[in-house]
């Protein structure tokens, strides 16, 4: 009966039924801890935001990043602890915002989606404070895959993609960005590109898959998403209050994690819904110009790949590391 049952699940979802959702969570990291917070700058309000000027904090060897402005406050610790048997590390990013301020992808070339560059770069050169990585839809469209739903600016770009919700990697999910902070979170055939455009959104990313939706998670999520591998999402808990994770991976102290496990740390930290973004070597999260995390090496290589652009929010041109 219980094998009949996962079966029912996964060919529900690949014959494109109605979306289930699967109650059970990985445990709680053995071990965890967490960095150090840190004081707030003088003259912080009740919600922690300054009257006037800016702050900004960054020390990687505590593993704690602060910065604090009128409308933006963004505050990321370093957690670390075992699962599975094995080291984990992951960094989690509450990001706080006022009117004015709103998550927005930039682009490596806003003339030329083709041009991938650093994320530290991207970052560094439209004076974002926090950022993480987007899709990297350049790299399906150089492989000739399906590239999803892809707007940038108000243009689309590509709107080629699955017609219904799907298990695979990645899934196609979407994102879209509006300029008033709220972002919404649909799997394939929802809405069309022209739908999103009129209904105002600005950016949509194609990747995923959604990991939860009113706290309930989604079924597609022990189907193929169960490797350790370093990983990238955001989550929504509440108006102006989104919570950036990243996993580290491919390293001596973080073995990388499933999906399951994202979407437990993104429901512990009070998030209703969260999204998948590019993982693997696209991981990134950057404070003010710089990654927070350590890239891990594959194929050689130890640093974030190149990408067509980031998402990120808020702008200053200080410069908190020495």
């Amino acid at each position: 009966m219980r094998r009949a049952a996962v079966l029912l699940v996964v060919l529900i979802i690949f014959l494109g039924g109605p979306s289930l959702s699967l109650a059970g969570s990985v445990p709680a990291p053995a071990g965890s801890s967490v960095s150090p917070p840190v004081p707030d700058p003088p003259g912080t309000d009740a919600e922690g935001f300054l009257p006037h000027g800016e702050y900004a904090f960054a020390d990687e060897a505590l593993g704690r990043w602060l910065y604090v402005s009128p409308t933006l406050r963004v505050d990321i610790a370093r957690h670390s602890g075992t699962y599975g048997r094995r080291a984990v590390v992951w960094y989690v990013a509450d990001v706080r915002f006022r009117e004015g301020e709103a998550f927005r992808a930039f682009m490596a070339n806003p003339k030329n989606p083709r041009v991938l560059e650093r994320p530290e770069k991207i970052a560094r050169d439209n004076d974002v404070v926090y950022a993480q990585n987007g899709d990297l839809f350049a790299d399906r469209v150089y492989d000739r895959k399906l590239p999803g739903v892809i707007i940038r600016g108000g243009k689309i770009l590509h709107e080629e993609t699955y017609s219904r919700a799907r298990a695979a990697v990645p899934p196609l999910d979407e994102l879209a960005l509006f300029p008033d902070g709220r972002i919404e979170m649909r799997v394939p055939g929802e809405m069309g590109a022209q739908g999103y455009l009129d209904a105002g959104a600005r950016d949509v990313l194609a990747f995923g898959p959604i990991l939860f939706r009113d706290r309930v998670k989604d079924a597609r999520l022990p189907v193929s998403f169960t490797h350790r591998e370093p990983r990238s999402a955001i989550g929504v808990a509440g108006p102006g209050h989104f919570v950036g994770i990243m996993v580290e991976g491919r390293n001596d102290r973080s073995a990388g994690a499933p999906l399951d496990f994202v979407a437990d740390r993104l429901l512990e930290a009070g998030c209703h819904e969260a999204f998948t973004l590019d993982g693997g070597q696209t991981a990134a999260m950057v404070f003010m110009g710089r990654n927070v995390m350590d890239p891990g090496i594959y194929n050689g290589y130890q640093k974030a790949r190149k990408q067509q652009d980031i998402i990120g929010i808020g702008h200053s041109k200080m410069v908190p590391y020495p």
